[in-house]
């Protein structure tokens, strides 16, 4: 392909030599590489036994005038051709991916029967401040045809659990406990706090490139390896400020989430389930992530 560009490139550049002679027929590597020539108009263009590429060049002499204009097919193309020709390639219709972008949605708990918790005594957290941002900043994928991909890649999935009621998340003799804020206090929040890195391992289906992009739907184990973990509390007991904050809290150093998402184009909706717990068993309750929302795809 180098070798045909640079023969069509040094025939354009041999024109004004070209003009006072019969149009040209060049011969190279099975190609046919036509060169006209008149009075008003000089074009080349590349055949292909009787199957014609789209023009690569033309030059038109109208009332005195010049015009030039360059053409490059999906057969004769090179790298940044629509810096030359100020058009874009014309590309043919592939697979693309939808995990790199970024993700805002709203989290809960689960226990092991998928039902929300909402224990009087334990775990009952408030699902409209609970809440998943993430930032999935690369992709690697697979595709298996125009409509049906294997993803993988890498992010950064930040989670905030928050309590419900007056009660609150301690670390008591080594494990996170539940407990009742005292008598007579005000609590401002408290929250359990989740950073992971990502690694999907999600299968895609999706339509051809429509006008704005492709309708999508992809499932998937969402693997999450955890790099940050905390607790944090503040109420106030008497016109006093008591914070509680504590980091090594024992959670599952590595989790997993099922995905279900779906969209169109750059837009898509997920949720996400664990079957797992978020806390290492027998250091704090049963916890089991939930959440769903929104995401914009780069």
């Amino acid at each position: 392909m180098k070798k045909l560009l640079l023969l069509l490139f040094t025939q354009v550049a041999l024109l004004p030599l070209l003009a006072a002679e019969c149009d040209t027929t060049v011969i190279f590597n099975q190609k046919s590489i036509h060169i006209k020539d008149s009075a008003d108009i000089v074009s080349v263009s590349v055949y292909e036994g009787e199957n014609p590429y789209n023009k690569f060049y033309e030059s038109r002499h109208i009332d005195g005038k010049k015009q030039t204009s360059w053409e490059l097919s999906e057969s004769v193309s090179f790298p940044f051709s629509d810096l030359i020709t100020g058009k874009k390639e014309k590309k043919r219709q592939r697979f693309s991916p939808h995990w790199s972008g970024i993700g805002f949605g709203f989290c809960n708990a689960m226990n092991s029967n998928l039902s929300f918790l909402n224990s009087p005594n334990g775990v009952a957290l408030d699902f409209s401040n609970s809440f998943e941002i993430f930032w999935n900043f690369a992709t690697i994928f697979t595709p298996l045809n125009n409509n049906w991909g294997f993803i993988t890649g890498l992010g950064i999935d930040w989670r905030n659990y928050v309590m419900n009621e007056n009660r609150y998340f301690t670390k008591q003799e080594g494990q996170i406990s539940v407990v009742p804020c005292p008598e007579g206090a005000n609590l401002e929040f408290s929250r359990l706090k989740t950073v992971d890195l990502t690694v999907p391992l999600l299968i895609e289906w999706q339509t051809r490139a429509l006008l704005h992009g492709p309708v999508f739907f992809s499932l998937g184990p969402v693997i999450g390896i955890k790099t940050y973990s905390s607790v944090k509390t503040k109420y106030r007991l008497d016109d006093e400020k008591v914070q509680y904050f504590n980091k090594n809290i024992k959670p599952n150093p590595i989790n997993l989430d099922i995905m279900a998402q779906g969209g169109y184009g750059t837009f898509g909706f997920y949720v996400k389930v664990s079957p797992f717990c978020i806390m290492q068993k027998n250091h704090a309750p049963e916890m089991r992530a939930f959440s769903t929302g929104v995401m914009l795809h780069f």
